[in-house]
């Protein structure tokens, strides 16, 4: 009985250290595993956004439909603004008609000139020469009204575009005049072919510009700005509606120039919001600035946030954590 006790103190004692050797254990890699996964917050900036497209328009008219507002979601290839396309779609005839007298001459000139065909031809070019000449007239009087300022720029544009179609006319049917009184040789057929080719193109331009009559968002995401109404003119040179991307927020954060062999491009990082204090986002450095701010003695690091989280949004203050 008495060699029993002390075996079995001996035995207590034993596991009893194993235990306190364990929990020790135990507790030195906790303490490890959390001084590692503790994110230190050494830079700061606002989020933005990584892309924004300021839209314009490639045509000049006058808006008839809006379909989007300041805070709209956009997919790429959205309609956003469609735009009144009655001249562009009257300068499509007019390109098609051109096409077609182009085409009709080269026939002819093709086929050689018969008495009928002379007197066709004579009857186009009268139409031909009136039409101009009342256009001319219009023209005139147009330009004389926008010089006093009774009529619009726009209305002399769209006479301009009128008188230069029939200025076409009235050259290609008096040069069908003259190829069928002088004979057809083969320098006039080419020049016949070149008229076809030039109506052609022509067509295809008036028909792009038809096509830009409604405007498509080039990119995904949010309208920023709409700098545009319904009724008003869209010109080529100035924005009418600012899309943002919302796949891929960024912050500008600043880091102190002693702190630049901390960071890396690449490195992940912790983010935090002050709007958002509940929760923590995932980055990682994409840009580090290689020039440092003599005044400030800091150096722009961008950290790009993959936006899975729609609470995030633009202009939030963010804190960059490093794992360290």
């Amino acid at each position: 009985m008495k060699r029993i006790v002390p075996i079995f103190l001996v035995t207590v004692l034993l596991l009893s250290g194993c235990s306190s050797q364990k929990n020790e254990q135990a507790k030195k890699e906790a303490h490890v595993e959390t001084k590692t996964i503790k994110p230190i917050y050494i830079m700061a900036g606002r989020i933005e956004a990584n892309e924004k497209v300021d839209i314009t328009s490639k045509v000049q008219a006058k808006v008839s439909e809006i379909m989007v507002d300041v805070g709209s979601k956009v997919s790429e290839g959205d309609p956003i603004i469609k735009l009144d396309t009655q001249d562009l779609e009257d300068q499509v005839r007019q390109a098609e008609a051109g096409v077609s007298i182009a085409e009709a001459n080269l026939a002819k000139v093709l086929s050689g000139a018969r008495p009928e065909q002379k007197v066709q031809a004579q009857a186009a070019l009268d139409s031909a020469s009136k039409n101009y000449e009342n256009v001319k007239n219009n023209y005139d009087r147009i330009n004389q009204l926008v010089q006093n300022g009774v009529a619009s720029k726009q209305q002399l544009e769209t006479i301009e575009g009128q008188l230069a179609t029939a200025q076409g006319q009235y050259k290609s049917t008096k040069e069908q005049m003259n190829m069928l009184n002088n004979g057809e040789t083969k320098e006039t057929i080419n020049i016949v072919k070149a008229q076809v080719n030039q109506a052609k193109a022509a067509l295809n331009l008036a028909q792009t510009h038809l096509s830009n009559g409604m405007i498509l968002s080039p990119v995904s995401g949010v309208v920023s700005e709409k700098n545009i109404n319904k009724g008003e003119m869209a010109s080529t040179n100035n924005t009418l509606i600012s899309v943002v991307g919302t796949d891929l927020l960024i912050v500008n954060a600043y880091l102190p120039g002693r702190l630049v062999d901390k960071v890396k491009v690449g490195q992940e990082v912790v983010i935090k919001v002050s709007e958002i204090p509940e929760k923590t986002f995932q980055g990682h450095i994409s840009v580090i600035n290689p020039v440092i701010d003599v005044n400030s003695k800091t150096i722009l690091v961008k950290v790009s946030i993959k936006n899975k989280d729609v609470a995030l949004k633009q202009g939030m203050f963010a804190e960059i954590g490093l794992k360290m």
